[in-house]
């Protein structure tokens, strides 16, 4: 018995989850795209998870560079995650006008994002339709004075649940 997509997608909206952005790079080439599927995993090792759709060029390349970087939105970034939403934008396109800064391993990492995870491919798991990728934590950085964008019954909200327009 299959189940249906759009009930179990509306049922599973009834979870409220932060919103992320997941940046990688290969060679000369950096993309993004929104997510919320995201936890953290161990503490020893540092590891976290992010699920990526296996059709999309974030997934591409995170399997060829095996690197990533989490990006932790605030809840005046909902135009940010609007953007990479979009998994078929060219990467000028959604990079234009957001700065970032790059770490350890070269990964775009936004700028004014709550917090940041900078990630090695420590192993990953295909997983229906989406491939869940552990990533081992190589640098972080948090910024304590903003609050995060929320994602709850398929609609952006505040910190304090209020509907962001």
């Amino acid at each position: 018995m299959s189940m249906n997509p759009d009930k179990f997608r509306e049922v599973m909206s009834q979870f409220a989850t932060g919103i992320t952005v997941v940046t990688t790079c290969h060679d000369e080439e950096i993309y993004g795209l929104t997510v919320n599927a995201f936890c953290s995993v161990s503490l020893d090792p540092s590891l976290i998870l992010v699920c990526i759709n296996q059709h999309g060029r974030c997934h591409e390349l995170i399997l060829r560079s095996r690197v990533f970087a989490v990006n932790v939105l605030s809840e005046d970034q909902r135009e940010i995650s609007e953007r990479f939403a979009i998994d078929y934008l060219p990467p000028d396109e959604l990079f234009s006008g957001i700065d970032y800064k790059e770490e350890r391993t070269g990964v775009p990492i936004l700028e004014d994002v709550i917090g940041w995870l900078e990630c090695r491919l420590h192993t990953h798991y295909p997983a229906g339709d989406h491939t869940i990728f552990i990533g081992e934590v190589l640098t972080i950085g948090q910024q304590r004075e903003k609050k995060p964008l929320v994602f709850f019954q398929s609609q952006y909200h505040t910190n304090n649940m209020e509907i962001v327009h």
